[in-house]
């Protein structure tokens, strides 16, 4: 969907990533952070699903072609989604506030932050970003576009795990507590008793 000569979902991106620049000058001070090796999994997950989402320059033969038709409401709907994740993504990243780092780690003064959408998600930034690339795949509707959210879904799970490993330390028994009322990605359908 072209609107005044410019990709929707590209600019929707394009005004995601600024804004995320921006927000990214306003943190605290970080106390601890996870050694670089144990990021390389994710992070070489992420970079290669964001080639496959984004890197539509280079041919990948079958992976090019298409698994949902390019019709209007497919498009709309690809949009849409885009749109609500990256929503849901900034609306948690303003809650996070100055806790907020773009690897796992503790910040100086670090809070164990419960309102907002991680009342009943964990990692609703990540939520977020998948919905959003969910949106882009069904927007592109290649098959490399699957399998690029598929490597997103694979390196946010790897980094949330290890982020939750910082959190336990910090918080112990208060995040076990938020562990069982909110769910990782997807809010939970039903509380433990």
């Amino acid at each position: 969907m072209v609107v005044g000569g410019f990709d929707v979902v590209e600019l929707l991106w394009l005004g995601f990533i600024l804004y995320w620049l921006v927000a990214a000058r306003r943190t605290a001070s970080t106390r601890v952070r996870e050694g670089v090796a144990s990021s390389l999994v994710s992070n070489a997950a992420l970079v290669l699903g964001a080639l496959l989402l984004l890197g539509s320059a280079f041919p990948l033969g079958p992976l090019d072609a298409r698994w949902v038709p390019a019709h209007w409401w497919v498009l709309g709907i690809g949009a849409v989604l885009t749109a609500a994740g990256l929503g849901l993504a900034v609306w948690a990243r303003r809650h996070l506030g100055r806790n907020w780092s773009a690897q796992p780690s503790l910040k100086l003064d670090h809070q164990l932050i419960q309102t907002g959408p991680y009342a009943v998600i964990r990692h609703p930034i990540y939520s977020g970003i998948l919905l959003a690339l969910l949106g882009t795949a069904l927007y592109l509707g290649q098959y490399r576009a699957l399998l690029g959210l598929a490597l997103f879904v694979a390196g946010l799970w790897w980094k949330a795990r290890r982020e939750e490993a910082l959190l336990v330390t910090q918080f112990g028994d208060d995040y076990q507590r938020h562990r069982l009322r909110a769910g990782m990605f997807l809010p939970r359908l039903r509380h433990p008793a």
